[in-house]
């Protein structure tokens, strides 16, 4: 009996280090994956989700506020775009949260189900693509990677349903340096005089050059509600603005968003970020 009971406990701890070892493996690939699709050439434009690496920030604009929702398969998820970026003036990442599903005329929680079926979808698509699973015990989220070339797109399960699936995707290799590098202003700091008033209103702090910004580039304008807006800053490149506001995003969904704009000397809107 001894002898039995000796057996069985090294074959479950041989299964145990066995399951930790593949663990392990998966993690050490999934961030080679990412080293390697930051050093490829780039040659994959074309994204999962139907953007190109090739839009400028007005392209993609356009392109993401056509999207009511975004369409896995035969489903459709609301959520919002929570963060894109830009490298030499092309998209080189966005990152999708997706918190519900459209089920006929109402918007319902995700559930485990809708999980699978996001993750088995985006295997099917990208079919052919390189593939690792990266679990670790304290992150709040298990990520599928897929790599062709310098397109990398993770997908994030969360371990709690309270959190959305979070859909990353990048051209990994112009990612990579705007991370690590900062590009050169494209102004020289100088003597040049404003041509335009860039300012506050008295009313409610409001920018008039923003509100019109927002006016041409939000999908759907009426749904616009100001929050509050930070004071306008002068600086050797321009004016710096920080505001925050309602709005209904791509999806079809009220986001709140707090973002900084930069305004030439012109007045026009040349660079927003978002801030969290």
């Amino acid at each position: 009996m001894k002898k039995l009971f000796t057996i069985a406990h090294m074959l479950i701890v041989g299964l145990i280090l066995a399951a930790s070892s593949c663990n392990s493996n998966d993690n050490e690939k999934y961030f080679e994956m990412k080293s390697n699709a930051a050093d490829a050439p780039v040659t994959v434009l074309e994204t999962p989700e139907g953007f190109s690496f090739d839009m400028d920030s007005v392209e993609w604009t356009k392109a993401a506020n056509q999207r009511k929702y975004l369409i896995i398969g035969d489903r459709h998820y609301t959520g919002y775009i929570s963060e894109r970026e830009f490298f030499e003036g092309k998209l080189c990442s966005y990152e999708i949260w997706i918190r519900g599903r459209k089920d006929n005329n109402s918007n319902v929680s995700l559930t485990s189900n809708d999980i699978d079926y996001i993750v088995k979808s985006y295997k099917s698509k990208l079919k052919g693509f390189e593939h690792a699973l990266h679990q670790e015990d304290y992150l709040p989220f298990d990520t599928h990677i897929w790599t062709r070339e310098n397109l990398m797109v993770e997908v994030l399960c969360p371990k709690e349903l309270r959190n959305p699936v979070m859909i990353k995707c990048s051209n990994e290799p112009l990612a990579f340096k705007l991370k690590n590098s900062k590009e050169p202003s494209t102004y020289t700091p100088s003597t040049i005089k404003p041509k335009a008033e860039v300012k506050n209103n008295k009313w409610n702090g409001g920018v008039k050059q923003v509100e019109e910004y927002l006016e041409r580039t939000l999908r759907d304008p009426d749904s616009y509600k100001s929050i509050e807006w930070s004071e306008v800053k002068q600086k050797d490149d321009g004016y710096y603005v920080r505001h925050k506001y309602r709005a209904k995003n791509g999806y079809g969904g009220i986001v709140v968003t707090n973002q900084l704009f930069h305004l030439d000397f012109s007045g026009n809107v040349v660079d927003v970020k978002d801030l969290y």
